[in-house]
């Protein structure tokens, strides 16, 4: 669509000759023979100009050997082709110098102790000195040509070398082998001699260069050897075999014959050496076995434990023997803890928590990681934790309700020393050491009553015996010591009325209880007790005398005068 478009456009268009003369100029003649065969003739010449120009600049520019017939050498081709091959030709014949240069080296340090082995050095020494020279002289190719040729040679070279000296290592343990194997001659004929003569055999191709053959003929060597080792094996594995079996039904004589026979085929034998030990005791260590085996049967379990010990003492290499010790062992602790936990459960049912307490440990003494025994040891002393809590309060207060509080405090502290927080205890324990506090201050002050009540001093007997009734405890009756006491000070209680005379010049004083003063005549009430009274008189002597006043007793008469001068000597 979009030519046809454009072609109709171009119909419309007006064209403009820019060239003002067009339309004018006369019409061109039409094609002659002449004419066709003068510009063939003219084009043909011209083309061979060009071609002549073209081949001329091309050999300027490609060398002379531009559209030349004859090959062109790879080395001289200027093409990008020729030129990567021949920088990777020479990257390769620099890697493959060193490698083969390193190599040399090694071999260099080797010491060619055979004719073959020195041909072959020099023969590989020749062609490396020629691959240089053509590196020198940047032929790269041939060069790294001759390089991979002298790497197969190297590694067949050292090859060959690994190959003789494994045959020479060969040769020198096929001689020790056939020696080391020597009582085995007889239980492999044939193989020793078959052995020796192949050892031979490899020698002289050592010696003539033939090391792979020599390798051969060694390893044949060993195989017949092998024959021979394993028939060794095989008559000392049967030999101790025959004495292991002996040694099991306690057989003395046939254990040692065999093992005997084991050491002469295999001198250094450990097995036979300790079996020919065992074999010593090993009638004796049979019976103790059975023994032990009798006793583990009935279930003796530590009679078979010693009998097996001592079977082990006699043979320490009896697998059997310590295995019996060990198995009877465990079947006496199976059989301790299992009559230690019997026990201990019997006890927890009839509530004797010590002595399932006891057994439970018994039982741990035996296993002591049991997790169920230990759980049930815990819970049985919570019980009798709880239980001996129990019993002890329950003591306390029978003490208590008797009033017996001293005992009654020693439980209740029992009880804390069990649980330091049971609270009804502390209490108890409070309260019992208060009231026995307060018997003994009740016992002190009627003590001091008593006393003073002696002295005759019974107002201070009174005042005590009060003390002692306000401290009293409720519940407790005054025994008849104390109903003794109390009469006496209630009758004390009462004044008396005393007389006193005196001639009206003397001060009268009643010590503690009347201040002097001077009378004829005068009654005075005086509570009982013992008093002192005193008469001063200015120019006279004291007069000191005791005033006993009692109830019950006549009241006295008092006469107190001073009448002696105190100028007197």
């Amino acid at each position: 669509m979009a030519e046809e478009i454009d072609s109709q456009a171009a119909k419309k268009r007006r064209i403009i000759h820019w060239n003002p003369d067009a339309g004018q100029e006369q019409v061109s003649r039409k094609w002659t023979w002449k004419k066709i065969v003068g510009w063939t003739a003219g084009g043909f010449v011209g083309l061979l100009l060009v071609a002549a120009v073209l081949i001329r600049v091309g050999k300027a520019v490609f060398g002379p050997e531009f559209l030349s017939t004859k090959p062109a050498q790879v080395a001289a081709a200027p093409t990008v082709a020729s030129a990567s091959s021949a920088f990777i030709s020479q990257a390769k014949a620099e890697q493959a110098n060193e490698l083969t240069k390193k190599a040399l080296g090694e071999l260099r340090k080797i010491p060619p102790d055979h004719p073959l082995q020195l041909q072959q050095m020099i023969l590989m020494e020749k062609s490396y000195g020629e691959a240089e020279s053509l590196l020198a002289s940047r032929d790269f190719a041939k060069a790294f040509a001759i390089l991979e040729g002298l790497k197969r040679d190297i590694d067949a070279f050292t090859a060959n070398i690994k190959i003789k000296s494994e045959a020479k290592q060969s040769y020198d343990k096929i001689l020790l082998k056939i020696q080391d194997l020597e009582l085995a001659r007889s239980l492999a004929p044939g193989a020793l001699e078959s052995a020796f003569e192949a050892a031979g055999a490899g020698r002289q191709l050592l010696n003539d260069g033939n090391f792979t053959g020599a390798k051969t003929i060694f390893d044949r060597g060993f195989t017949e050897l092998k024959k021979a080792e394993t028939a060794l094996a095989d008559f000392v594995r049967d030999a101790l075999l025959r004495g292991q079996k002996a040694l099991a039904v306690g057989e003395k004589d046939e254990a040692r014959k065999a093992f005997q026979s084991a050491l002469e085929k295999s001198p250094g034998s450990d097995v036979a050496q300790q079996g020919l030990k065992r074999a010593e005791n090993i009638d004796r260590v049979y019976a103790l076995m059975q023994q032990g085996a009798a006793f583990e049967k009935q279930g003796q379990y530590a009679q078979a434990a010693d009998s097996y010990q001592n079977a082990f003492s006699l043979d320490a290499f009896s697998a059997a023997a310590q295995e019996g010790q060990s198995r009877a062992t465990r079947l006496e602790k199976e059989t301790k803890f299992a009559a230690a936990k019997a026990a201990a459960d019997a006890a927890v049912a009839a509530k004797d928590w010590p002595k399932a307490i006891a057994e439970y440990e018994a039982a741990l003494k035996v296993y002591p990681k049991k997790p169920d025994v230990q759980a049930l040891l815990k819970t049985t002393r919570e019980s009798a934790h709880k239980e001996a809590v129990a019993k002890s309060l329950a003591k306390a207060f029978s003490h208590e309700k008797a009033y017996q509080w001293r005992e009654a405090r020693d439980a209740y502290n029992e009880t804390i020393q069990l649980d330091p927080s049971h609270a009804e205890a502390k209490e108890g324990y409070t309260r019992s050491g208060t009231v026995i506090r307060a018997l003994l201050q009740y016992e002190k002050y009627i003590e001091a009553a008593e006393q003073l009540a002696n002295k005759a001093d019974f107002q201070a007997a009174i005042r005590r015996f009060n003390e002692a009734m306000a401290v009293k405890p409720s519940y407790l009756v005054n025994s008849d010591r104390v109903q003794q006491l109390h009469n006496l000070l209630m009758a004390q209680n009462r004044p008396v009325d005393v007389t006193f005379k005196s001639d009206g010049n003397t001060w009268v004083s009643i010590n503690s209880f009347r201040q002097p003063s001077k009378f004829e005549t005068e009654v005075i009430k005086i509570l009982p007790g013992d008093y002192e009274v005193i008469g001063r008189r200015r120019g006279y002597r004291d007069v000191q005398m005791t005033l006993q006043v009692r109830n019950g007793a006549p009241p006295p008469v008092v006469t107190v005068m001073c009448t002696v001068s105190s100028d007197r000597n």
